[in-house]
């Protein structure tokens, strides 16, 4: 996995989170895998097209979640409903949009779709067959796991 690729991705995440609040932010672990897969409850994934074709995948326990909705949304979250599930596509959009710009300007265009979000209490699912670079943030609120599959 090339670093001009991820990086601008770890940079939005440290810029875009600390616009909510979210600071004091730490990249735990970093992972290779031989396919993007994840088991957490709560995901959102953006495809990448353009210059950098692949996916992203953003994904959480359900009750980190409702936590980043909650404060997204500036109201507390009971459930992964509608409004919640927006909340964290959003997220997942600023996040990538950001990444996007900053790789656009330095690397190669890229754009990304419409982030598709899934959910489900005990399920594990391969996004896609690339090799695939996850690293698990910690915030003040819970860990996110972002997947960064790129086909180059």
């Amino acid at each position: 996995m090339r670093e001009e690729y991820v990086n601008p991705f770890v940079e939005a995440i440290y810029s875009v989170l600390p616009t909510f609040g979210l600071e004091d932010l730490k990249i735990d672990t970093l992972e290779i895998k031989d396919n993007m897969s994840v088991n957490m409850e709560v995901t959102s994934v953006v495809g990448l097209v353009g210059g950098l074709r692949g996916n992203i995948s953003y994904s959480f326990s359900k009750s980190t979640a409702r936590e980043f909705a909650a404060i997204m949304m500036g109201l507390p979250v009971m459930e992964i409903d509608e409004m919640a599930r927006s909340a964290i596509s959003e997220l997942s959009n600023l996040i990538t949009g950001k990444g996007c710009k900053v790789l656009s300007d330095d690397v190669k265009y890229t754009d990304f779709t419409t982030p598709t979000f899934i959910i489900g209490n005990d399920i594990y699912f391969i996004i896609s067959t690339v090799k695939t670079l996850a690293i698990n943030v910690d915030t003040p609120v819970g860990r996110m796991q972002v997947n960064f599959g790129f086909e180059v």
